[in-house]
């Protein structure tokens, strides 16, 4: 892209050595160097940012599978469907037992109502 020969360059440090000044040319090398090194460290802390954002995004990922992995587990699992349903069915037929249990007690409690009636009236 850029292609400098030796005349640029040349051409180069004759203009920085007039506008600078020899004596203030070692201070310019300083700071274009502690510029370098400042852009360097910028550059290294924005990959170490995004390598960072990757390994986030790739332990979500990672993260989503597992749980995916257990859902499927949890949908082709039979026993848990069975288990469901066995409890489903406890908690049916036990509300039921419990209806008849309270149907038999009034029953037998009209029957024994009746029983004295009889016998009240018997005498």
């Amino acid at each position: 892209m850029f292609s400098f020969g030796w005349s640029e360059i040349a051409l180069t440090v004759i203009v920085v050595i007039i506008v600078v000044g020899p004596k203030e040319i070692p201070n310019l090398l300083k700071q274009i160097g502690s510029f370098s090194k400042s852009l360097k460290k910028i550059s290294r802390d924005f990959k170490n940012s995004l390598k960072e954002l990757a390994e986030e995004n790739d332990l979500k990922d990672v993260k989503k599978s597992i749980s995916d992995l257990k859902n499927i587990k949890n949908d082709l699992d039979p026993t848990v469907d069975f288990k469901k349903e066995i409890n489903s069915i406890k908690d049916t037929v036990g509300s039921e037992i419990n209806s008849i249990k309270d149907t038999a007690g009034s029953l037998d409690k009209e029957i024994k109502e009746i029983n004295s009636k009889e016998k009240n009236t018997d005498k």
